[in-house]
């Protein structure tokens, strides 16, 4: 009996730590799912980040690809206009080329044709001079007439009658200078200033040494001074009293440097 006592102590003992063993399970379950909640709050809030990142991306790609699309779409609208207007130009080009040798070709025929006139005006005004002795068309006739005419102040005859002169060929250097000066002069009063340096130009440049070099150099000094090219017109006084120290010239340019 005292035996059998001890049996059911054991096993009601026994019972006992079963119960605790259990309650400590259970808690330790009851935490583990707690922890569980809380890492599929977690990884659900992480889930739904996730998804907004995707939408968001998603939609910056469709920006991405719509703005490439209206870049692309552009670049080759503007290409096509560039092509378009490059092949414009190419073929304007290609027109006012052809012109542009037609006008030489027809300007080459021309000269040939003023050059032939020119050969048989000169051997027929020279058969005529033989025949009749000098008349008032010849050159020394014009020339004087020309002189005449710039003296009296009637320049649009002495231009005319210079200019005839002159294409005449039939007069020395010296008096081409003469008359070269005079129509630079004639334009140089009427404020052609341009055609006036041309005229002063020739004789400076061609013959340097002649006795209307300098002339012709005061004369280009004058000329900047009107055109308000100061500092060209200083190197061409400086010029005049360099090269041609003792000229009459020489002296004016260096009052007129002033």
């Amino acid at each position: 009996m005292k035996i059998l006592s001890s049996l059911l102590f054991l096993l009601l003992l026994t019972s006992c730590f079963k119960t605790a063993e259990e309650i400590r399970r259970d808690k330790l379950v009851d935490s583990m799912s707690s922890e569980l909640q809380q890492s599929s709050s977690v990884i659900a809030g992480l889930q739904q980040r996730v998804s907004e990142l995707q939408n968001k991306l998603a939609s910056t790609s469709g920006q991405i690809e719509e703005i490439d699309y209206k870049a692309t779409t552009t670049n080759q609208e503007t290409t096509k206009t560039l092509t378009q207007t490059i092949a414009s130009l190419s073929e304007q080009i290609n027109v006012l080329t052809k012109q542009s040798k037609d006008n030489q070709n027809e300007i080459k025929r021309l000269s040939r044709e003023v050059q032939g006139q020119k050969k048989y005006i000169s051997k027929l005004t020279g058969t005529l001079t033989k025949i009749t002795g000098p008349t008032k068309s010849s050159s020394g006739s014009l020339l004087k007439r020309a002189h005449k005419a710039f003296e009296k102040n009637k320049q649009k005859e002495a231009t005319r009658l210079y200019e005839e002169v002159l294409a005449s060929g039939k007069i020395n250097n010296k008096q081409k200078n003469h008359v070269r000066y005079n129509l630079g002069l004639m334009n140089y009063w009427n404020k052609r200033y341009n055609e006036a340096l041309t005229y002063f130009s020739s004789i400076y440049t061609k013959w340097p040494k002649s006795s209307w070099a300098p002339r012709a150099l005061l004369q280009i000094a004058r000329t900047f001074k009107k055109q308000n090219k100061k500092a060209e017109a200083t190197a061409t006084y400086e010029e005049i009293i360099s090269n041609y120290p003792k000229s009459a010239q020489a002296k004016k340019a260096k009052k007129e440097i002033k």
